[in-house]
């Protein structure tokens, strides 16, 4: 392949328009390590966690240890200590019965950890179905007793994605074909956006324009 191609292909997919906390993957991580039992990763896509975390997602991503709809889990009642669902219950056709089926499955007293998106653009995964605000999530998990909330992708990130997509949009003028081009084009100009996300601080205001939010929980 010439350097040409290889520049080519490099500049056609641009940086992700979002960026995680470092902070919450390392404490997801120290949760996972901590928990007393094991942990069940759902929707885990290709992620890893440690021996003790069970993938469970519907495709046969890398690493994923149980094939599994999230509505239908396969494991008995009270049997896992903790649970991840991150940016799972957008796509899922409902988010209530998922929940329903991980608070099956969780033991007295196990972890409860939930990532959904707030201000993001559409990613079918393979669908997408709802989005959430801070005070939304905290009420749909209210049976659990919260330990923290917060937000998990900040304002930049909300700005980066929103920006890229919109003019993506505009410059395409209807045309699906100039919308895929114009999506490498711009991703370049707006991605480091996602690098304000720091100077926005952890302030409950922030909720108010956040790219995601979470909510970390203790079964009751």
């Amino acid at each position: 392949m010439s350097a040409w191609r290889r520049l080519r292909d490099v500049l056609a997919v641009p940086p992700d328009p979002y960026r995680f906390d470092p902070r919450l993957e390392e404490r997801v991580a120290v949760l996972c390590r901590q928990a007393e039992g094991p942990v069940l990763n759902l929707g885990s896509g290709s992620t890893r966690y440690g021996e003790r975390v069970v993938n469970v997602d519907l495709f046969a991503f890398a690493g994923v240890m149980v094939r599994a709809d999230a509505g239908r889990l396969p494991f008995r009642d009270a049997v896992f200590a903790g649970a991840l669902l991150r940016g799972l219950l957008e796509h899922v056709a409902s988010a209530d019965r998922v929940l329903s089926e991980a608070g099956r499955v969780l033991a007295r007293g196990a972890f409860l950890y939930v990532e959904v998106p707030f201000l993001q653009p559409l990613h079918l995964s393979p669908e997408d179905h709802r989005r959430f605000t801070l005070p939304g999530l905290r009420a749909l998990l209210s049976d659990y007793e919260e330990i923290d909330s917060g937000v998990q992708i900040g304002p930049g990130s909300t700005l980066a994605w929103v920006a890229r997509e919109t003019l993506a949009s505009v410059l395409a003028a209807g045309s699906a074909w100039r919308y895929r081009k114009a999506l490498a084009l711009v991703g370049w100009g707006t991605f480091w956006l996602k690098y304000l996300d720091p100077l926005a601080g952890a302030a409950p205001h922030v909720a108010t324009s956040a790219s995601a939010v979470y909510v970390l929980g203790r079964k009751r």
